[in-house]
């Protein structure tokens, strides 16, 4: 079986999944000095061919500043507003982004921080509540310690259950978005 007969059948979606979180790192690479790199990393994990996220958002908590501040939000039903490949323009990218309301909605979030007030990222009610009062369904979450003292969050929706195999690439996936 050829590689594209095998995206097809059921280890096709673990194939791709693979596929796009080993081509990433050498496109943030290539794009290190990209306006926006985070919010198109986003948008990678988000798509179908990759996690598929309904929608979710990009938080970074920083306790020194005493603010959490969005930093880019998905909403799988704002990617027809940009090209169907992200890497093919990706300067292109934040222009055509311009007209995605939860993106921008989630850019200009600003709230106290979570870790100043000793909130556990990654089992706390409030960083769930957060998310559901961002209008997210079920809202799930990742967390992780980033540079300088700060801490990511990824509040998200699924359509579909994740596994623990996939969530647990999903927990060190997102630490591309802080690169």
């Amino acid at each position: 079986m050829n590689l594209e007969e095998n995206k097809k059948t059921s280890g096709g979606e673990q194939l791709r999944l693979v596929e796009c979180l080993s081509h990433l790192p050498h496109k943030i690479l290539q794009n290190h000095d990209l306006h926006g790199l985070p919010q198109l990393i986003l948008h990678e994990l988000g798509h179908h061919y990759c996690f598929g996220l309904t929608r979710a958002v990009y938080l970074i908590d920083n306790p020194d500043f005493d603010h959490l501040v969005g930093a880019a939000g998905f909403c799988h039903k704002e990617c027809q507003l940009h090209n169907h490949d992200l890497w093919s323009a990706p300067n292109n990218f934040a222009k055509d982004m311009k007209l995605a309301t939860f993106h921008n909605e989630m850019r200009r979030l600003v709230l106290p921080s979570f870790k100043r007030k000793d909130i556990d990222l990654h089992n706390a009610s409030e960083v769930k509540s957060l998310g559901s009062s961002l209008g997210l369904e079920n809202p799930d979450s990742v967390a992780w310690d980033m540079k300088h003292g700060n801490h990511g969050i990824l509040l998200f929706e699924s359509s579909m259950d994740f596994s623990s195999w996939k969530r647990e690439l999903l927990k060190n996936a997102v630490a591309l978005l802080s690169l």
